[in-house]
This record gives structure tokens, sequence and C-alpha cells, in this order.
């Protein structure tokens, strides 16, 4: 009985290292899949970043104010005068 006993604790030892190995090699696949997933991330990023740069780039330009000014003019609008504008409080009233 004895050497049944030892047949035993080698297959539970050989199926534990089983499974202990293939533990590791999923673990190793996850790892992978993360970092291919994290590089993916960081190359978006970057893109919407340089995309944001861009943008706010030509935000400036289109609300500079000699922009303004030159589209307002060839719209025929033009600067008020002193007396074309009155302030109103906050009820709406002069």
């Amino acid at each position: 009985m004895r050497k049944g006993h030892e047949v035993g604790a080698v297959i539970i030892a050989f199926c534990c290292a089983v499974f202990l190995a293939m533990g590791l090699v999923w673990v190793n696949i996850q790892r992978v899949d993360l970092a291919y997933d994290l590089q993916k991330m960081q190359a978006l990023l970057s893109q919407k970043e340089e995309l944001n740069v861009k943008l706010e780039i030509e935000r400036n330009n289109l609300l500079a104010p000699a922009r303004l000014r030159s589209v307002a003019r060839k719209a025929g609008l033009y600067e008020v005068r002193p007396g074309q504008m009155r302030k109103l409080d906050d009820s709406g009233y002069e």
C-alpha cells in the first residue's frame, strides 16, 4: 500500500505542477494582452492630444481680435459709437 500512496502523491504533485504552469502561461498571456492594449491607448491618447493642440491653435486664430474685426467689417459691422449703446441694470431697465 505504501507504493500506492507514493504513486498518488506523485500524480497529485504532477497535476499541481501542470496547473501552476498553466496558470503562469495564462498570466503571461494576460500581461502581453494588457501591454498591447496599453500601447494602443497611449497611441490614441497621443493622437487626441495632438488634435487638441491643433484645435486650440485654430480656435485662437479664429477668435483673434484682429480677425474678428476684419470679419465684422466685411459683414458691415463697425464699432459702437458713443450714444449707440445703453447700459441696463440687472432688472433690464436703464
